[in-house]
């Protein structure tokens, strides 16, 4: 009877009343033939016991139905439409910088809570960006997973390289929305625009071609502010500097996102946030709405009707065997005894029970072998108990299988409850990671998080597996510790397989190309510019007076557009800059920068 739940369990507390009124009728019963038998030697009838005793059980049973058991569930399909926003959001350090109250980055992330807030049916996803793009969360109708994860963000390049590379942003959002298809397309925006590299003029093509339609908002204020970091001598805060020591001033750059909303025939909201999320809103609502899911709704199903019809038939038998021949109180105690027997005969465990439970002891006690061989014995009687299947999961596992530990947890995804489906998900992340497959072990994870996005240990999971596939670049940057797997399997830095070097990943200061950061007393990478060395014949002085023709042209560009550009005007704009960001970078090796700034 294992599994059984009531919906009204205040109900049972009436079931002691039945065999207390029938011991005292029986007692009754007993006393009155007594002082009968005193009065008169005529032995009189005997007593109803068996119909009382089927009485008592029909009583029993109506209270149980009244109760209302429920055991196994069903699927529902339950239909639901919406919109698609993707949310591109800013995580460079310049998004540190106190402009705006208490920072640009808690003020952006403050501003899509009260977006998340607005958006009912519709599905959200998150793609961050610093000097490169990643998706936090692909599109989900689990707002309240979707709060956590904005929540946690910070700034800093734990999961993405240094720089500010919106273009890389805009393509995994389009990318994203592709992905999923449908109708009715929003990707906000959110940026200080500040020190941008990248293609993002091709960034707001793809945007404007995908059909999405782009909601730019600034973040931050024209006069800027400096960006606090971390002294890494004592710990304490001070500006960030450039190459000559001087503190850097980030700045709100809005023509550029003006030219960016416009070339990618989008809006640009102004640097208001408090106007972002009704903004938004407003736009999800005029777009035409698509079915994004039929999501399956597990229902309990409900077997109150097998005990009420049990209760009638039980009060139709008493009936008739009070009316019939009359049994002796020991034959209506064999009856009830045999009928009690046949209902805890019915919820004792059975042999597939008992099989799983020596499987179980078997795993506890590091035998892998004997439980890989009691699960395999209960599947054959339950192939489609998701439990089942996690746990010869976990016994192939601990013999080291672990492509057959995946396979085996793959049966646990046909479950129809979100909360095994994420179970299996979480499984299967852990053979991968021990099998050595980190992205696909990543992938598992991830849709662990969307099955169940309160499940804590799969989103740690998920950070320690995206952590380990992208080795942080960034100095100031926070280390996970090192530590040993969790009781239940899960991956910890240092315990698990790592990208060697020459395997693909770069390396943080192995000189690996595309680190940016050259072995020590070594050569900077073949075609990164050194003091004195000039780039392609040019100097320094040549750059800076090509920047400032850039800087000459952008700004008649811009007084000749106003406030609106025109398309065309908006993408000669970002081709501009985006020449200007490059020459930028070859400038800066000049001065020791290495390239493409990191904030």
């Amino acid at each position: 009877m294992s599994g059984i739940e009531f919906a009204r369990p205040w109900m049972l507390l009436l079931l002691p009343l039945a065999p207390v009124a029938l011991v005292a009728w029986a007692v009754g019963v007993r006393r009155a033939a007594a002082r009968a038998r005193q009065l008169s030697r005529i032995r009189s009838a005997p007593p109803p016991y068996a119909a009382a005793v089927l009485f008592t059980l029909a009583a029993v049973t109506a209270v149980v139905a009244a109760a209302q058991p429920r055991w196994g569930t069903r699927e529902s399909k339950v239909e639901r439409t919406g919109a698609d926003l993707v949310i591109v959001l800013d995580i460079s350090r310049s998004m540190a910088a106190r402009d705006v109250a208490p920072d640009r980055l808690a003020a952006a992330k403050t501003t899509i809570d009260a977006t998340l807030d607005r958006l009912g049916r519709d599905r959200v996803g998150l793609v961050v960006f610093a000097g490169e793009a990643r998706i936090r969360f692909p599109l989900t109708t689990d707002l309240t997973a979707a709060h956590q994860v904005v929540d946690t963000l910070e700034t800093g390049v734990i999961f993405v390289a240094g720089g500010t590379n919106a273009g890389a942003g805009l393509k995994e959002a389009v990318a994203l929305l592709n992905e999923e298809g449908g109708s009715g397309q929003v990707i906000l925006l959110l940026t200080d625009g500040d020190d941008l590299e990248g293609d993002f003029v091709e960034g707001a093509q793809l945007v404007a071609q995908s059909g999405a339609t782009l909601l730019v908002a600034g973040v931050g204020t024209p006069e800027g502010a400096t960006i606090p970091v971390a002294d890494p001598r004592n710990g304490r805060e001070q500006p960030k500097l450039d190459a000559d020591g001087a503190p850097i001033v980030t700045k709100l750059d809005e023509p550029f996102l003006r030219a960016l909303a416009a070339a990618a025939g989008g809006r640009y909201l102004g640097a208001d946030l408090s106007v972002v999320p009704g903004a938004v809103d407003g736009r999800l609502r005029a777009l035409q709405h698509s079915r994004i899911e039929e999501r399956p709704l597990v229902l309990p199903v409900e077997r109150y009707q097998y005990f009420a019809f049990a209760a009638i038939a039980l009060l139709v038998l008493a009936s008739v065997a009070e009316r019939l021949a009359r049994f002796s109180f020991r034959t209506a105690g064999v009856v009830a005894a045999l009928t009690i027997a046949a209902i805890v005969l019915g919820g004792c465990a059975t042999s597939e029970y008992t099989a799983n439970e020596a499987g179980r002891d078997a795993l506890r006690n590091g035998d892998s072998a004997t439980a890989i061989e009691k699960f395999l014995e209960v599947q054959v009687a339950r192939p489609d108990d998701p439990d089942v299947a996690l746990n010869l999961a976990a016994a192939y596992a601990a013999a080291g299988r672990n492509e057959e530990a995946i396979l085996a947890a793959r049966r646990a995804l046909g479950s129809n409850q979100p909360s095994l489906r994420a179970k299996a998900y979480a499984s299967i992340g852990h053979h991968q990671f021990a099998a050595g497959r980190l992205i696909e072990s990543l992938d598992a994870f991830r849709r662990a998080l969307l099955e169940d996005g309160t499940n804590d240990a799969a989103r740690h999971d998920y950070e320690v597996v995206l952590r380990l596939l992208t080795p942080g670049t960034d100095p100031d940057a926070p280390t996970p510790p090192a530590g040993s797997p969790t009781p239940e399997g899960t991956p910890q830095p240092g315990s698990g397989p790592t990208q060697q070097p020459g395997s693909g990943s770069p390396q943080p200061g192995d000189g690996t190309p595309g680190s940016g950061t050259p072995p020590p007393g070594g050569t900077a990478p073949a075609g990164t510019p050194t003091a004195g060395s000039g780039t392609s014949g040019q100097s320094k002085a040549a750059l800076d007076s090509q920047i400032r023709d850039i800087d000459q042209r952008v700004n008649r560009l811009l007084e000749e557009a106003g406030e609106t550009p025109s398309p065309a005007e908006a993408l000669e704009i970002l081709r501009l800059l985006s020449e200007r960001a490059r020459l930028a970078s070859l400038r800066d090796a000049f001065d020791g920068g290495g390239g493409v700034r990191d904030y």
